[in-house]
Parts: C-alpha cells; structure tokens; sequence
C-alpha cells in the first residue's frame, strides 16, 4: 500500500504566498487539508508558441496556470515579458488569489504569459502573438471558468484581439471570458488608471483622522514613484494635484530628480509621446540611473514597476516612512523583514493595488448579465468596496497588533479557511 504524501507545512504553502503568509499562519493556523489545497497550482499548461512577428516567424514559451478554485472562475492577467517563468507565474496566481480573498472578490487566481519582450515585436507582432496565445489555450479560456485580463505587456488593445479571437473560435459571443477591454469594445469605463484611483481610495482611509472619508491633502509630502506607466503615472498626476512633490520618478531607461518637484504633467506628455525619461531635458530635472530612484529623502515610496523591486539592501538604504506596493510583490520577502525592523511602514499589494482586479470583476459582470454601467457608477463602486477593505484591514492590524501586510494576510486566511470548511 503506497504511503500518503506528508501533510504540507506553512513553510511549503510560504513558497507560493511569502513569508507575510506564515507569520499570519502563526495567529491563525489552517487545518492540514487546507495547508494541502494551497500548497501549489491546480493547472499548468505550457506550450510553445509560434507566430510571425515583424522580423519573421519566431517560437516562444507561453504558460497559463490556475492556482486556488474556491470562490468562483479563476481570473488573472496576460503577461508578455522576456522573464516570465513557471514559478514567477505560480507566485503570482497564489497573490491574486490572495487579493480575491482580502477584497470579497468571487474568484480563484490565474496567472499566464509568454516569455518574449513586446517591445522587440512591433505591433503587428504583439497583434499576432496576442491570437496565437488565444488559439493555443482556448478550450481554457470562459467567463465560468479562467478570465483573462492585462498584465505587464498586454494592454486594453490586446484584450480586444484576443476577445476577437476567442468569439471567432467559438463562433459566439463571450464577453465575460476577457475583462480589460476598451469601453467601446466590452469594456467597462474607468478601467485605465483605476490600480492608481483604488490606491488612493485605500491611502485616504487608512490616513483618515476623524474628519471623515474623502480625499486627504497632500500638501508638502514628497513623494519618489519607481514605474511610470499606467498605475505610476495616474498615481503621480493625482498625487501632484493634491499637493505633493514628487521628488523622483523612473522609468526602465533612467531616473529624473528635482528636489522642488518634477513637471508631472510634462513627464505624462513625454511618456504619451514614446519618448523615455532618459532623454527627458527640462530645467531643475537631472537624470540618473533607474535605480537611484531609492536613494532620495522622501515621505513616501510608490513601486509601481515589477515585483521584487525592494530586496534587503535597497531596503535597508531607503529613506521613506511609507512604502506604497502598487507593483504586485514589490517588497520581497528579505526586504520585508529590514522594512519591519526599521520600522518602515508598507501598503501591502493585495490590498493598495486591488483596483484593477475590481474593476476587471465589474467588467466581468457587466458581461455576464448585460447591464451597463457609467463611468461615475464604476468610480463610486471602486471608492465603496476599496474604502471598506481598507477600514477591515486598519482594524484587523489594530486589534492584532500586526503590521498592515501580515494583518491582510489574516483577512486571507478568514476568508480562505471558511470556502475551504464548506468543501466536501
């Protein structure tokens, strides 16, 4: 008789779900069947892909993985980027399943990219590696089951080719199947820039004083923003308006510094025009290495690149009160535990980001039932359910004594550990 498999450890499931995950784990400890149920992906699908691209055919490493099917469809982005990989890939199907279980979202993690950099294919090259990621895992793909959505890579032009593509195989409509699209394409209005809006509506709440909700004044707070495209950017032009300087920001060619605040708006115009920050030249503005972007005295850092920008020794030199993770993973787990012993205070991802994944879940409604909605109907429901997230996740830090990053782990683990009771 062939001897059962050993129960998973925290420390086993902790390799998916970071080292945030076991320390909540140790205030609120899953049962064995539930550490097993979230010990690894329940699908993973790799092929190769082949399309032609605009210097000829090319063949390409593509996966999709599906991580925890408890609260309904699993849903996740589309990556396209030269260092997508199976594991980076997992680790982020766990967090989105993570951040459905923090914000009450009804659906399991997904996760899926191609390992190619977009920039190198032109746009007829994305267009055509768009169809073929689609063609290769259509039987995958439906609103009931895995929902696609952008991710680094793809945006909401690529949403609608692979849309396109996933009705012509099926010869039927399918908008729920992928969310992100643009508004006049089965999308929803506010889509773009909502990672931005949601993190403010989470930064205002956790700011509140007892004034009440609304929008807090940012006057003289200065402010360093690491990844300039949709989320950073938004996150900028709003951070500006109200007040703040925004000391640094970097882009993946250079970083620009102005210790009396950088032209935002200008920054926006230069980056809509193609143009990278290293060219950037304007009065006051200096340019340096990306990653100086770290070292200025600032209030608040804002990560809006790729995960595992803030290991132990960029966190050890920051000079910041706040970090803001608005990039999924942005602090790793060894830069974690420097942050907390210096006292550094994090945003965590899976709440302060989980505006794009709201809004993607409107979209996937609106698709499902065929009822529209507003702009302003998308923005005063992202304010509700991001505003209410965040006062659980105050409490919950406050009553436990914990950090915000380990305190959203708790509110996780609650919901996880009562889908997981009702399984049979």
């Amino acid at each position: 008789m062939a001897t059962p498999p050993p129960d998973p450890t925290p420390e086993a499931v902790a390799r998916w779900f970071g080292s945030r995950f076991t320390r909540a784990l140790d205030l609120a400890p899953l049962p064995a069947p539930a550490l097993r149920f979230l010990s690894g992906p329940s699908l993973v699908c790799r092929t190769r892909l082949s399309f032609a691209g605009d210097s000829g055919s090319q063949t390409v490493d593509a996966w999709r993985l599906r991580f925890g099917e408890v609260f309904g469809p699993c849903k996740g982005g589309v990556r396209f980027h030269p260092g997508v990989d199976e594991a980076n890939l997992t680790a982020l199907a766990a967090r989105i399943l993570l951040k459905c279980a923090v914000n009450g979202l009804p659906h399991g993690g997904a996760a899926g990219g191609v390992a190619v950099d977009p920039r190198k294919l032109g746009a007829a090259g994305r267009v055509a590696l768009a169809r073929a990621y689609v063609t290769a895992y259509a039987d995958l793909i439906g609103g009931d089951r895995d929902i696609l959505s952008p991710d680094v890579g793809t945006d909401a032009g690529l949403m609608a080719v692979m849309s396109e593509t996933l009705d012509a195989l099926r010869r039927r409509f399918e908008p729920a199947a992928i969310n992100g699209k643009p508004p006049g394409r089965g999308g929803v209005p506010g889509r773009h820039g909502a990672t931005a809006r949601g993190a403010f509506a989470v930064l205002d709440t956790l700011l509140e004083n007892g004034t009440g909700p609304g929008p807090a004044a940012l006057t003289g707070l200065t402010i360093a923003v690491q990844g300039f495209g949709a989320a950073g950017s938004t996150f900028a032009v709003e951070a500006a308006r109200r007040g703040a300087r925004i000391v640094a920001a970097a882009d993946a060619s250079a970083c620009l510094h102005a210790a009396a605040g950088l032209p935002v708006d200008a920054l926006v115009a230069s980056k809509a025009g193609g143009r990278a920050f290293s060219t950037f030249d304007h009065p006051g503005v200096t340019v340096a290495a990306r990653e100086t972007v770290f070292t200025p005295q600032a209030d608040w850092l804002v990560c809006a690149a790729l995960g595992g920008a803030v290991d132990a020794p960029i966190a050890a030199a920051l000079r910041c009160g706040l970090v803001v993770e608005i990039a999924n993973g942005a602090v790793d787990d060894a830069g974690d535990a420097v942050l907390q012993t210096r006292g550094v205070t994090v945003v965590p991802d899976v709440v302060v980001n989980a505006g794009g994944i709201t809004v993607s879940h409107f979209e996937w409604v609106v698709g499902r039932t065929g009822a529209p909605l507003t702009a302003e109907e998308v923005a005063a429901r992202l304010d509700l359910r991001m505003r209410e997230t965040a006062r659980r996740l105050r409490e919950t830090a406050t009553a436990a004594g914990v950090p915000l990053t380990v305190a959203a782990q708790l509110l996780a683990i609650d919901r996880l550990h009562a889908a997981l009771e009702s399984r049979t």
